[in-house]
């Protein structure tokens, strides 16, 4: 018995709550397991829904090039507060150009970037270093901590940049080590650590100033599959925390999986921004529903299928049906309730759609 989901709001209102619910209890699932997948599902949709109306970051019609040959050409992107946001593209596109601009290391030579004050106004990333020092805290590709210090001596050491005062330090770096779970390394000196650590300690010296906006630059590469799980959920819980957080990475898989919203940078421009459905959505007109009862006899539920406006196509195949259908929401509450009035139980129900590894393929593909 299992149901496989992807990112799709399977239970996106009430009434198909409540049919869901039902087919699979009736179907022999324990209400736990029912109830934590509804929960589950229910606060992706409202996540993915829930957005603030003013930006705090934006670039408008930004333009970047080097020895006159354009990086970034007409660059439009607005990261609201409280997000996850990631940028993919292969390498070479420009994602560490797009960062540099963001935080003010690099000056575009044409359109602005901008952020939101504290007081509620908007000023320009390029008017007031110390004021984008203050709000900005970026981890790049290249380690900024200094390899013949201990973890400790590192933290204090930038935090004192930021004038944090000595008092205020010993309690920000204890804090510290504790949430990014370097607390057993304090004294271990920077180039002794492991590749995980070294990228922990890096984050922990872009955090030393409590940023009101982190920036990270290919946060897991080199990083083996568990570490690279550990560095995300040390990123979730410093999103959870209330800091902004932006994301350039070539794991694509990692960014659909983490972020609430999604930028594909290829050519020099944003092809595509949005959530990972969204972006999914504008490429995959079905999505595939597999289905197998108990009984195993689709006759009567094919004839049934055969009348519904939306499904596209259905096939049986392995025992199972598959049905293909733009609005997967409906398809299963109407299952739910055909499952109620027939008696019928369910050994499998999975959604399966494409993942945004492959839209990101395609999109790079027309946009060469």
């Amino acid at each position: 018995m299992a149901l496989k989901e992807g990112k799709t709001d399977l239970v996106s209102n009430t009434s198909s709550n409540k049919d869901i619910k039902k087919m699979l209890l009736l179907s022999g699932w324990p209400q736990s397991l029912i109830d934590e997948y509804v929960l589950k599902t229910q606060k992706q949709f409202h996540k993915l829904e829930t957005r603030p109306e003013s930006a705090l970051v934006r670039l408008d019609a930004v333009t970047k090039k080097f020895n006159n040959k354009a990086i970034l050409e007409n660059v439009s992107l607005t990261i609201v507060p409280g997000e996850l946001f990631g940028v993919i593209g292969l390498s070479g596109a420009g994602k560490t150009t797009l960062l540099n601009v963001l935080v003010g290391f690099a000056k575009p030579e044409q359109g602005r970037v901008t952020m939101k004050l504290p007081n509620g106004g908007v000023t320009s990333v390029d008017k007031d270093s110390n004021l984008v020092k203050a709000m900005f805290g970026f981890a790049a590709q290249t380690p900024s901590f200094y390899a013949k210090l201990t973890v400790k001596e590192n933290l204090e050491h930038f935090g004192a940049l930021y004038g944090i005062t000595e008092k205020q330090l010993v309690e920000r770096i204890k804090d510290l080590l504790r949430f990014v779970g370097l607390e057993n390394s304090a004294n271990t000196v920077a180039n002794n650590l492991s590749g995980g650590m070294q990228k922990r300690l890096d984050i922990a010296c872009a955090l030393i100033h409590e940023p009101k906006v982190l920036i990270l630059d290919e946060p897991t590469a080199d990083l083996d599959p568990l570490l690279r799980k550990q560095m995300w959920q040390l990123i979730r819980n410093i999103n959870l925390k209330g800091t902004t957080v932006i994301v350039a990475s070539h794991f694509v898989d990692e960014i659909e999986e983490n972020c609430s919203r999604i930028a594909v940078l290829a050519n020099k421009r944003i092809q595509r921004m949005g959530t990972a459905e969204q972006l999914v959505g504008e490429y995959a007109k079905n999505y595939e529903i597999e289905i197998e009862t108990r009984r195993k006899d689709y006759s009567k539920l094919s004839k049934a299928l055969s009348k519904l406006s939306v499904v596209n196509n259905f096939v049986e195949k392995n025992n199972r049906v598959v049905v293909y259908t733009s609005e997967p929401g409906k398809m299963l509450s109407w299952f739910a309730k055909y499952c109620q009035q027939k008696k019928e139980k369910i050994n499998k129900l999975s959604l399966a759609k494409p993942p945004l590894s492959e839209v990101f393929e395609s999109i790079v593909k027309n946009e060469a």
